[in-house]
């Protein structure tokens, strides 16, 4: 597996994988769906998952919601994000859920008042199935 190549705040540790992974491999896996309520996902949009000013891990989606006006391009992919395409997130060994693609529609839909989200669930044992091999 490659490392994942930038420095990861310790605030994001317990949230981002330590290796890089394809998303285009993530998307084409069958995975089983759940219905997840929105607030038990809610603290991911107080993480700095996003960039600003060119520089990563600056902004948590919570900031982009409060300051639309500063954030725009973030608050723009919020707003055209798509609920009807699940979210995407891993189910680690201890239980909890960590979002691997879908922040953007995790915050859209707290914005819009949805009680539940869909989410597909990979099992932390399958992690070699998304992984980037140089």
């Amino acid at each position: 597996m490659k490392p994942f190549p930038l420095p990861i705040p310790p605030v994001l540790r317990p949230y981002i994988l330590d290796f890089l992974w394809d998303v285009d491999r993530l998307h084409a896996l069958e995975l089983p769906t759940a219905e997840l309520t929105v607030a038990s996902l809610a603290h991911h949009l107080d993480l700095p998952f996003w960039a600003y000013g060119g520089r990563p891990f600056q902004v948590t989606p919570h900031e982009v919601a409060a300051d639309p006006n500063r954030y725009h391009e973030q608050y723009a992919r919020t707003l055209a994000a798509d609920l009807s395409h699940p979210i995407d997130a891993v189910r680690r060994e201890d239980g909890r859920i960590t979002i691997l693609d879908g922040i953007h529609r995790l915050l859209h839909a707290e914005l819009t008042d949805q009680p539940v989200i869909t989410a597909r669930l990979l099992d932390w044992a399958h992690l070699d199935d998304i992984a980037s091999y140089p």
